[in-house]
């Protein structure tokens, strides 16, 4: 929504011939902005790329570590299962086996839930920072459903990037940590191709999915914004 990098006077056109005039905001147009929003605010929308990333390096490294661990606890070879048993990775019983599992679930739930106030709470001040702006689209034309576009674009390229930045850290961190506790040597192309292809989309599709729901109610209030009260907010 800057008026530095896009002129107004291409932001909207008319929308249809043989029928009442409507403003159309195009495609390219809405990217244009979003991703200016983002460059002006790197500041801001670090928080949120840096709480993303964390939470997903968090998912990637638990994905990661049970797939390798499971892969390498099924294998015939002695010298294996003797590394694997040596790091205690078969130590205990089952009961606390489950402890452990369930107590990695709970963690990963607390963690999504931390990135989701986060990220909805630095998309509100978002909001507020640019209630001049969404007030001077609106005076232009642009009605709600282009401002929910517009924001919901940006959350879109922070969740992608943030999730995928924060797959690849947890996977590298995840592997080198499986080396460095048993031996590299047992690790093979299977043990680290797998990760990459099965659990990195899945982290990014979840970090991504995060990042929409937590903007939705920033979203609707800037949506819901009225453009006679935006444009007297000092700001």
């Amino acid at each position: 929504m800057s008026a530095r990098t896009v002129k107004p006077r291409h932001v909207f056109r008319d929308g249809g011939e043989g029928g009442p005039s409507r403003p159309v905001l195009p495609w390219k147009i809405s990217l244009q902005m979003s991703w200016a929003n983002i460059t002006n605010r790197l500041g801001r929308f670090f928080l949120v790329f840096l709480g993303i990333a964390v939470v997903v390096a968090f998912l990637m490294s638990s994905f990661t570590y049970q797939s390798v661990v499971s892969d390498l606890s099924e294998t015939g070879d002695v010298h294996v299962r003797a590394v694997l048993e040596k790091a205690g990775v078969f130590a205990g019983d089952a009961a606390s086996r489950k402890y452990q599992k369930d107590r990695n679930a709970w963690l990963m739930a607390l963690s999504c839930l931390l990135c989701l106030v986060v990220i909805t709470n630095t998309m509100l001040m978002s909001v507020g920072e640019r209630v001049k702006g969404i007030g001077t689209l609106k005076c232009l034309g642009a009605l709600d459903g282009f401002i929910v576009r517009l924001f919901m674009l940006e959350s879109v390229f922070i969740g992608i990037v943030g999730s995928l930045a924060g797959a690849l850290l947890g996977y590298i961190l995840t592997v080198l940590q499986v080396g460095a506790s048993l031996e590299f040597s047992i690790l093979s192309a299977r043990h680290l191709v797998e990760p990459l292809v099965v659990w990195v989309p899945i982290s990014v599709g979840a970090g991504t999915i995060i990042t929409v729901l937590a903007a939705v109610y920033p979203t609707y209030v800037a949506s819901k914004m009225r453009p006679v009260e935006a444009m007297r907010v000092e700001v």
